[in-house]
């Protein structure tokens, strides 16, 4: 049987959204996002890098944003620990430790806040072919994301996003009817804020210029 690809980072974010167009119009106004409609929602694009999408729930699916992690052989959702969710699709990454360095508005770091940290990584290390040094998820070597037992905004996936101001874009959050949830002095990525959108939707902020 042929070994599992390894995952090299991320398509993109996507949100699930019960009202997509509002959450356009906050992000736009929040990171500069370029919105563009498709058939289901909206694509979210810095430059001529897509960093997001945003689509109405199918089925049962809950609100709230999930990292879309590239290079898969196949499109899925895989449910982990902690009934933390992410999707899977073929492809190659546009984000992480081989793409480009991110800019404003772009993801810079995924993070797992998880409460089992060993079920954690039996299971995203496992399917997604990575390997665990300390609290790291590495990818052929590189640090591709992190976990931890801190729970900011509950346990699951956080993609954290590039900004050149941490305070000013967490202010400007509450002015677009958002909340800050939690500021803290990360290991990897200095100062950063966990905000969320007015529909409760939640993301990091990091004053980043390379991946981690």
């Amino acid at each position: 049987m042929p070994a599992r690809p390894v995952v090299r980072g991320l398509r993109r974010a996507d949100l699930i959204s019960q009202d997509p167009i509002a959450s356009a119009v906050f992000y736009r106004a929040l990171l500069d996002w370029t919105p563009a409609p498709t058939g289901a929602g909206f694509d979210c694009w810095v430059g001529n890098r897509r960093c997001a999408a945003m689509r109405s729930p199918r089925g049962r699916e809950l609100p709230g944003w999930r990292p879309m992690f590239a290079g898969t052989t196949q499109d899925a959702s895989l449910t982990g620990p902690d009934d933390s969710v992410a999707l899977i699709a073929k492809g190659r990454a546009q984000h992480g430790p081989w793409a480009p360095s991110p800019r404003p508005g772009e993801p810079c770091w995924i993070e797992l806040c998880t409460a089992v940290p060993d079920r954690a990584d039996a299971f995203w290390a496992d399917i997604l072919s990575w390997s665990v040094h300390a609290d790291q998820y590495l990818a052929d070597g590189r640090p591709l994301a992190s976990r931890t037992m801190r729970r900011p905004a509950g346990w699951g996936w956080l993609c954290y996003f590039a900004v050149e101001d941490v305070e000013a874009i967490s202010d400007r959050v509450v002015e677009l009817g958002g909340e800050t949830v939690d500021r803290a002095d990360h290991p990897l990525l200095g100062a950063t804020a966990v905000v969320s959108d007015p529909a409760g939707a939640t993301i990091g902020l990091a004053a980043a210029d390379k991946w981690g």
